[in-house]
């Protein structure tokens, strides 16, 4: 699968694709499950793009954490944003997202805990 990831993206590379600017992150999560996914944030837009998991599914949790006094050493809370799943191959964007939300991403649902 890495392999076939790579030589696409040269393909389109070669070909004159370019994928607009912004900040992609590549998650590879191994372990009982592994999943891979890809997430790009552009203008105000997130892309998840669910490449491979065990499951069929990548399970995402979207948060925004705050923290009062981290120089105190005080820990950081983290407020739930969103929580859904993309099947593999499949793509969800995100409007409205915080600037510097964060992401989890696993091949299993996880617990809310909130």
């Amino acid at each position: 699968m890495q392999y076939l990831t790579f030589l696409l993206g040269s393909l389109l590379a070669m070909l004159g694709y370019r994928e607009p600017q912004g900040q992609t992150s590549i998650v590879r999560v191994n372990g009982e499950q592994s999943v891979l996914s890809r997430t790009t944030v552009s203008g105000g837009q997130a892309r998840f793009q669910c490449l491979q998991s065990d499951s069929g599914n990548c399970f995402y949790r979207l948060y925004r954490e705050q923290c009062r006094d981290e120089a105190a050493g005080e820990l950081c809370r983290r407020q739930a944003l969103d929580d859904f799943s993309v099947v593999v191959g499949g793509v969800r964007e995100v409007q409205g997202l915080p600037a510097g939300f964060g992401q989890q991403v696993r091949a299993r649902e996880a617990q809310r805990r909130d």
